[in-house]
């Protein structure tokens, strides 16, 4: 090892042991550990290493007997491998986390709750819509006790206030050392006033109540006035108050993104429908949608043929009540559009509310179920895949929906007569197709969830990142440029939303995200925003849902 007065730089390790002062070191690594060290012994705050017993042994320090965590994510919890036998303590709420319990493994396996109420999406422990976002350390740790908000934790002469910063965690806390004026910070920022990531601030299904706990927890930090702060991850905070109020400067100007076309009042869509029957309208000659929120697009010919996209109405009952509801819609159907069969079902994202009846169209009609490779992917294998809302989510009595042909970017189709042109349209999820289809003199182009927009104003809207929408590569302003590319005369979009487009309403929505991201990337440090907003293993993820489309 090297060593100089303050830092010690391990040669066999791209870690360092920096001194703060004489009894105070900063373990730096991917993310960082606070050694107090009193004599022989030693206390850490989060433990960033799995080998940092032997960095400790090399450099003379004694080995941590405590071990206290601000937080419970992998990376600050990798205790497990060389100080198993070190007592931690963490903040009250992360214990079925951090031991790894069949507690906690069964609460990430989430299905929406009987009561069919959406704004249930966030009461959910450890995830949201099904998808675990807290990420438990590799190996249980060994738990001796837990750390309540407002409660001291004293060790030896040392004594440490317990304070609530929820932050980046809905149970996350920071330690307060009064004599040294010092703040063991967690994921609280980053020095400079940015954010650790955007991803750990998410607690339900595109509610930003996260950003809302950051901004308590940045006033407690600014009401405690601490000299330093020690944050989790990055380098130290010598200028708290100037790095809380910048952090909290721009995440206002985050979630307060201009609104444009404010003057016209928000609908469905911005045309008058030919004509309405039952829960449908015809937005377009021979085109038929959902009036109550689902998703259905369907086109019929006039030989009676029908394409479906995203077999849904967003019914929610018992499943046999579903079905009844979906049998005597499809009556419907038949009975006004001259429909005779639907031949084709074309999917644009796996989530359940947009799949839910693949199977009854093929058992009613032989449908072929289609989609791009990467929704395929997801749709009959979605445990592989750590993303909410899937099939599982719903509660539904399969888990998984087959699909019978792939369909490769990019490369046009024809349903008889029709040219039909899947594009990528990521933003609402990664994994994600809309179809660009001309039809009776018309470019229709149906998009899925990343477009929910009929009229009204606009302004971007923030995403979640664990459907795999992390910006700018994954952001929406990919799937609104590829849209516009299209040159659409209607676009349909989900949830019963569509609208004539003049030339200017795809434009405005670029111009949304266009102005969007940049905010963003001002919280991020470095300006990378797209590592900000990537959670891990994503990027291992995604490549598999995407490889076949080269094959088709």
């Amino acid at each position: 090892m090297e060593r100089a007065e303050n830092t010690i730089h391990m040669t066999h390790h791209t870690h360092v042991l920096h001194r703060i002062r004489p009894d105070l070191w900063q373990v730096r690594g991917e993310t960082n550990g606070y050694l107090i060290v009193r004599g022989d012994a030693a206390l850490l705050i989060d433990c960033p290493l799995t080998d940092l017993k032997v960095m400790l042994t090399d450099a003379g320090l004694p080995i941590p007997e405590v071990i206290l965590h601000t937080h419970v994510q992998e990376e600050h919890c990798r205790e497990w491998s060389g100080l198993s036998t070190a007592n931690v303590y963490l903040p009250a709420g992360y214990e079925e986390v951090a031991g790894r319990t069949d507690a906690y493994f069964t609460a990430c396996d989430t299905i929406w709750p009987p009561s069919r109420e959406w704004d249930s999406r966030g009461e959910e422990r450890y995830g949201i819509g099904g998808c675990p976002t807290e990420r438990p350390p590799t190996q249980p740790l060994h738990i001796a006790g837990l750390l309540h908000p407002g409660t001291d934790f004293v060790w030896r002469d040392i004594t440490l206030e317990v304070l609530p910063l929820p932050g980046h965690g809905k149970f996350a806390v920071g330690f307060y050392w009064r004599e040294a004026n010092l703040l063991f910070s967690g994921d609280l920022l980053r020095a400079g006033g940015y954010l650790v990531n955007f991803y750990d601030l998410e607690r339900s299904y595109g509610i930003l109540t996260g950003h809302d706990d950051l901004r308590v927890a940045l006033e407690t930090v600014r009401t405690l006035a601490p000299a330093q702060l020690l944050p989790a991850t990055g380098p130290l905070v010598d200028d708290p108050a100037t790095s809380c109020k910048l952090l909290r400067t721009r995440l206002d100007h985050l979630d307060n993104l201009p609104i444009y076309r404010a003057e016209e009042k928000g609908a469905t869509t911005n045309f008058t429908p030919r004509r309405t029957f039952g829960r449908y309208r015809e937005s377009a000659p021979g085109i038929y949608q959902n009036t109550n929120f689902g998703n259905i697009v369907l086109f019929v010919d006039a030989d009676g043929n029908g394409c479906m996209i995203d077999p849904d109405f967003c019914v929610w009952e018992s499943w046999e009540e579903n079905c009844r509801q979906w049998h005597a819609d499809l009556d419907l159907l038949e009975q006004e559009t001259g429909l005779r069969r639907i031949e084709l079902a074309l999917i644009t994202h796996y989530h359940g509310d947009h799949v839910q009846y693949c199977d009854l169209l093929r058992e009613r009609y032989g449908t072929t179920i289609a989609t791009a490779p990467d929704v395929a992917a997801v749709m009959e294998e979605p445990r592989k895949f750590r993303y909410p809302c899937g099939i599982d989510w719903y509660g539904f009595p399969f888990d998984h929906v087959k699909v019978d042909r792939r369909l490769a970017y990019e490369e046009t189709f024809y349903w008889h007569d029709v040219p039909i042109t899947p594009i990528h349209v990521p933003g609402h999820c990664f994994a994600a197709a809309g179809y660009i289809i001309p039809w009776q003199g018309m470019i229709t182009v149906s998009t899925g969830d990343v477009l929910q927009y009929g009229s009204g104003p606009v302004r971007a809207s923030f995403p979640v990142f664990y459907n795999d929408t992390a910006w700018p590569d994954y952001s929406a302003l990919v799937a609104f440029r590829r849209i516009a590319a299209a040159r659409p005369d209607l676009v349909l979009g989900g949830h019963c939303h569509a609208f004539r487009e003049d030339g200017t309403i795809m434009a405005t929505l670029i111009r949304s995200m266009e102005e969007a991201i940049p905010i963003a990337r001002d919280l991020a440090a470095a300006g990378d925003l797209l590592r900000a907003s990537n959670p891990p293993g994503y990027d291992e993820k995604r490549p598999a849902t995407r490889v076949e489309q080269c094959k088709v």
